[in-house]
């Protein structure tokens, strides 16, 4: 059994489907049910139940996944380690952040830190997001967590920007011409947010910590939100930059949450007792001073 056998146990568990995991690996479809032919003819059962177009893992593929994660973790560390020790300048940056929607300003500053450091692989570990940022940094699965707290003593934190919440609206909501809304009035309204379990939503469990409100929409993606909103369909909670472009179009408006507003200050999070490459530490420094010379963002890193 090779690396690339336990590369295809881990996208086919992850996509659940053979044809989707063949585009990930670049391979033919039946070149993948030929490498999944040989793995489960190496441990001698099935690994995945064949459902309709859905590939369910078997308690045996459930062990062999487990497995397959650990051992593709080391070859990636170790080949990050080999890289560093050869070229001062080349190895990995393994980074997420606890909310999807900061990818949209993050992919400006990797295109910039790339260009120094054209040696460092930047890789985003999608997986890692949300809820689990943290939990990645502490088990060592990450190097950088973008990270909206700063209360954990295992970890060094360099603050980033700080951002606002605000209801976003449609323009001729009634809420639309007001100064700010209080937390109360949302009881009255359909609320649109992602698709995660309510508690999972710090908005959420501060608005309707008493009460629920009229309606709940949960959309995946931020771009389908925005769109009920203008349909005027209900009302979310976002930063103000996620919808910036929309306002100043005229098609969405945005309140502030009370007259003392809700404000988050975001930070890049790396573990305190690791000893991290030269190039880790400029990363950090970098998108410090980028997210600081970012125009629209009031920065704490002054």
């Amino acid at each position: 059994m090779e690396i690339r056998h336990l590369q295809m146990v881990k996208e086919v568990a992850n996509t659940g489907n053979l044809t989707r995991a063949a585009d990930q690996l670049f391979l033919t479809q039946s070149a993948l049910s030929h490498q999944l032919k040989e793995v489960e003819g190496y441990f001698n059962t099935q690994l995945f139940i064949r459902d309709k177009k859905q590939m369910r893992l078997t308690q045996a593929g459930t062990i062999v996944l487990q497995a397959a994660e650990k051992i593709l973790q080391e070859v990636a560390e170790t080949r990050a380690k080999v890289r560093t020790l050869i070229d001062e300048e080349a190895g990995e940056i393994r980074l997420c952040t606890q909310c999807y929607t900061s990818y949209h300003w993050l992919a400006g500053f990797l295109r910039e830190f790339q260009l120094i450091y054209p040696k460092v692989d930047i890789k985003v570990e999608l997986e890692a997001a949300t809820q689990d940022a943290v939990k990645h940094l502490l088990t060592n699965k990450i190097d950088v967590a973008i990270t909206e707290g700063d209360d954990n003593p295992k970890f060094l934190y360099t603050p980033l920007f700080q951002d606002e919440f605000v209801a976003i609206v449609a323009p001729d909501h009634p809420w639309a011409d007001r100064s700010w809304v209080e937390l109360s009035e949302f009881a009255s309204q359909s609320y649109i947010m992602y698709n995660i379990p309510d508690e999972e939503s710090d908005n959420f469990m501060m608005i309707f910590k008493n009460c629920r409100p009229a309606k709940v929409y949960k959309i995946t993606l931020t771009e389908a939100i925005l769109e009920m909103v203008k349909a005027d369909l209900g009302v979310a909670v976002m930063p103000t930059w996620v919808v910036r472009p929309y306002v100043q179009s005229g098609q969405l408006a945005t309140v502030r949450i009370t007259e003392k507003r809700i404000l988050r200050t975001w930070y890049a999070a790396t573990l305190k007792n690791k000893q991290q490459p030269l190039f880790t530490d400029a990363f950090v420094k970098q998108l410090a001073c980028y997210m600081k010379e970012m125009d629209g963002y009031a920065c704490t890193t002054s």
